[in-house]
This record gives C-alpha cells, sequence and structure tokens, in this order.
C-alpha cells in the first residue's frame, strides 16, 4: 500500500501543470507524498487488523450471550453503547485534529526546505536566530496538534474500560439476584461473566482501530486531494513513453518551415493580458532576441513554447507542425531551454550533462561536451565527469554551470534552443567564451533567446522588440537603433 501510494503520488507531482505547482509548497507537497503515506500505511497495517479481530471476536462473543440470556446481555450493550456513542463524537475530533496535525507538520516541511534550499541567504543575513524562533513556532503548532489527538485518544481506552467494567458490575447485581430467586442457574451467571469481561478485548480493539482509521482519514484526505490537483496531459506521456531518434533540425522540418512561428499568439494570466497578437518566426540556424523592459512578454514566450502554458489564442508551430496536434511530451522532445540560473542536479557532471537521455553513446557525449566548451573543464578536473557537483551544482563556478546545462540541453539536437539571458550572471570574459560558444550552437538548431545585454542583442540575426505583451519593431539590431526611439533608449540603458 505504502508503496502504491508513493508512487502514484510522485508520478503525478512530477506531471503537475506549472501553474498549479507554482501554487503549491514543495516542502508540503514532499511531506504528503512521505509522512502522509506513511501514516495511511500504518493504518492499513495495524488499524484494519484490530477492526477486523475486534469485530469477528465481538460479534461472536454477542451472539453467544443472547444464547445464554438476554436480559443480561440487554444491560451490558446498553451500557456499553452509551460509552460508544459517546466515543463516535471522539471520533470526528480526533480525524479533524489528525488533519491539523499532518497540515502543520507540511507547513513546517515546506519552511525547512524554504530556509536550507535559501541557505546562504540566511546567513548572510544573519537571519538564523530568526528562522529557528519560525520553525519552533511551526513545530509547536504541530505539539499542540498532536497533543488534542493524545487527549481524545487517552480519553476513550479509559472511558471504554469503565464502561464495560460497569456493565460487568450491573450484571453481577442482576445476575445474582437471578440466581438467588432461581431465574437462572449459577453456571449461566459465571460464563456471562466471564463473557463480559472478554468484551473488553474487542471494544478496544475496535477504538484502537478506529482512532488510527481516523488519523489515517485525515493523511487520506490530503493525499486525495494532492491526486485531484490538476495535471498535464497523461496521455501524451502514456503514448510516448519513449522519445523520437535523435536527428537534425532540417531533417525533422519540411523546406521551407520555420524552426518556430508564431501566430496572432494570445495569452492572459488571471484576467491580465500578457500577449496580445504577437508573430514572429526563427528560421532554422537563426538567431532571434526577444528585447523588451520587464513584464513585456519575454518569458511568457518561452513557456508558451515550452508548453507549460497553452495560448488563449492563435497558433504556435515547431518545424511545421502546430502544438494543438502535438502532444507535450513529443513537442518537447524538438527543444531545448537553458535557463538564466542554470539549475542542477545533485550528482556527479556526467548525471547532469546526459539527464535528457542517460544511454547516451560516447561519441554523442563526447560531442556535446566539445561543443559546449567542457573538454577543458573535464580534462582537468581529477574524478572527469564523474565528478560531483553538489547541491544545485554550488561546487561549480557560474560559468561552468551556464556551460554544462548547455552541454546538457545540446544533448538531443532540438530542432530549437531558447537561451534566457544565458551570460546575466558571468563576468565580460566568461561571457565572451560562452557567446562564441553559443554562436556554434547554430550549426545544430535555431536560437531564441531573451537578452538583456547589448553584447548578447548585437549576436542575434533579427531583434524582436517586445513591449506591453505587443511586437512594436523587429529587425536587426543596427536597424532597430537607427529607426526606433525606445529601443535605442533600452539598449541605451543596458550598455
Amino acid at each position: 500500500m505504502l508503496l502504491t501510494v508513493r508512487s502514484r503520488l510522485a508520478g503525478h507531482l512530477l506531471r503537475l501543470r506549472i501553474p498549479t505547482l507554482e501554487s503549491l509548497r514543495v516542502g508540503d507537497l514532499i511531506s504528503r507524498v512521505t509522512l502522509d503515506s506513511t501514516v495511511v500505511r500504518n493504518a492499513i497495517g495495524s488499524s484494519v487488523v484490530q477492526l477486523l479481530t475486534g469485530a469477528i471476536t465481538l460479534v461472536g462473543t454477542i451472539a453467544v450471550m443472547i444464547y445464554i440470556d438476554w436480559l443480561l446481555f440487554s444491560i451490558v450493550i446498553a451500557t456499553v453503547s452509551v460509552a460508544a456513542g459517546a466515543m463516535l463524537l471522539v471520533m470526528t475530533r480526533i480525524e479533524k485534529a489528525s488533519t491539523q496535525l499532518q497540515a502543520s507538520v507540511g507547513a513546517m516541511s515546506a519552511d525547512i526546505e524554504r530556509a536550507l534550499t535559501g541557505v546562504r541567504t540566511v546567513k548572510v543575513n544573519n537571519a538564523e536566530d530568526r528562522e529557528h524562533e519560525h520553525l519552533t513556532e511551526l513545530a509547536e503548532v504541530a505539539f499542540a496538534a498532536g497533543m488534542r489527538a493524545a487527549r481524545l485518544k487517552a480519553l476513550g481506552n479509559p472511558a471504554m474500560h469503565l464502561a464495560v467494567t460497569g456493565s460487568f458490575v450491573v450484571s453481577l447485581l442482576v445476575g445474582g439476584v437471578r440466581v438467588a430467586h432461581h431465574q437462572m442457574e449459577l453456571s449461566g451467571l459465571v460464563s456471562m461473566m466471564l463473557l463480559a469481561m472478554n468484551l473488553l478485548i474487542p471494544v478496544s480493539d475496535l477504538f484502537n482501530g478506529s482512532v488510527g482509521l481516523q488519523q489515517a482519514l485525515g493523511a487520506l484526505s490530503r493525499i486525495h486531494s494532492t491526486l485531484d490537483l490538476p495535471s498535464e496531459d497523461v496521455d501524451d506521456i502514456r503514448r510516448n513513453g519513449a522519445e523520437p531518434a535523435s536527428t537534425t533540425c532540417a531533417e525533422r522540418a519540411d523546406d521551407g518551415d520555420h524552426a518556430l512561428e508564431f501566430r496572432d499568439v494570445r495569452f492572459s494570466y488571471d484576467e491580465r493580458t500578457i500577449l496580445d497578437g504577437v508573430s514572429f518566426a526563427v528560421p532554422p540556424g537563426g538567431h532571434v532576441a526577444l528585447v523588451g523592459h520587464s513584464g513585456a512578454g519575454k518569458s511568457t514566450v518561452f513557456s508558451l513554447v515550452s508548453r507549460f502554458y497553452d495560448p488563449n489564442g492563435g497558433d504556435i508551430l515547431l518545424a511545421g507542425r502546430s502544438y494543438v496536434d502535438q502532444p507535450r511530451r513529443a513537442w518537447r522532445s524538438e527543444i531545448s531551454l537553458l535557463e538564466q540560473n542554470a539549475p542542477l542536479l545533485f550528482g556527479s557532471l556526467r548525471d547532469n550533462v546526459t539527464y535528457r537521455q542517460p544511454g547516451l553513446t560516447d561519441d554523442d557525449l563526447r560531442r556535446a561536451i566539445e561543443l559546449a566548451g567542457l573538454a577543458d573543464l573535464v580534462a582537468g578536473l581529477p574524478r572527469g565527469l564523474d565528478t560531483p557537483v553538489g547541491e544545485h551544482g554550488v561546487l561549480l563556478s557560474g560559468g561552468e554551470r551556464q556551460r554544462v546545462a548547455l552541454a546538457r540541453a545540446l544533448i538531443r539536437r532540438p530542432v530549437l534552443m531558447m537561451l534566457d539571458e544565458p551570460t546575466a550572471m558571468l563576468d565580460a570574459e566568461t561571457e565572451q567564451a560562452l557567446n562564441v560558444t553559443i554562436q556554434s550552437v547554430r550549426k545544430e538548431c535555431a536560437l531564441l533567446v531573451i537578452a538583456h545585454r547589448l553584447s548578447t542583442i548585437r549576436e542575434a540575426d533579427t531583434v524582436v522588440f517586445l513591449k506591453e505583451g505587443r511586437i512594436v519593431d523587429t529587425g536587426p539590431h543596427d536597424d532597430l537603433v537607427a529607426r526606433n526611439g525606445d529601443y535605442r533608449q533600452l539598449v541605451g540603458a543596458k550598455v
């Protein structure tokens, strides 16, 4: 059960839509896979067994008691039923307290993940004590929720013991009177008393099993709410389990087709218009730069090309094929994205370079490394490609991370390579070296670049100038400088 729940949750979380993931906390989602699923496992492993064995024993005991003397049985069952009714009220409160406990632990996990991810920021701002106090407050909230559940459970067992013991005393008094008046046999009374005391075991099992089940229901509600979150097209992933074989851009695009084409694309987010009738094209082997002020829509273009979102109107074509006709996985196998912060995964250089295609041949691996300018770095490391990069690649410099990410992006020989200002965090020398490397990438695929630095903009064949979600001008950099004052001012501000 634990394996099934965790497998389903992990698979679903990886397939959630980007807008959904952006509204959630990663640490809380992790706690649902680890902690909540363990609570459900405990319920399946012990609580359900207690409920089943307790129910079978209770039914058998009740049947024998009714057969021996229904009057004494009525006294016993009436007393126990009153206590059981009170316990049912307690159960609902236990489920609520358990749900609060799981939620508070999830919140604490999320904030621990936030603090550790940004631990350098925490330390440089001397915020360790403040973060510690905040995490302690969250731990206290979880503690309080756990104590509420523990108190309710602590009230239950003594109450059930008291009810069974009380029914035994009352039954003994009534049965003694009946034996004295020769209304029942002494052997029958002894049997009833033994059975009445035996009720304590199944009743306790039922109570403890119910408590565990209520706690599991609280965790299960969080698991179900996670599985109900909207995911990307599952059929796309199931139908396209394997990526297509590596080919060149020219082999995948029909003659005359652009590597990428936007046709009157419109997109709104939270009723706010981001792109309004955007049309442009990137030819095979071309190099197009997206330029504009913050909020102009450049990152949204990348998100649409990556199929993180679908446009509200218009059409996007990759190698002549519309996004409407292409499953997400097949579409994404034709593109690569080099993000500005070049995130690397914990592991070795080899793990990161071959992440997109783990079974990469040595020749293809060597090609990507040389094309990305990583050969000298790999040769100078004692462990070569097996050198660890650390969490998020912290053991490498910014330029080295960019090159590793570039090699990873080149593995599939994509139709289109998207680069989000790849030189923004680099020094001038490293920037110049990476620009030379990026230009050599044009032999492999078309380039679409979000550009802020003048040196990056000048490398492009065509500049697309975006302003408030619209294309206000397009053409070579020198032409735009000569004829467009807004563009000249923007570029001048970045020199």
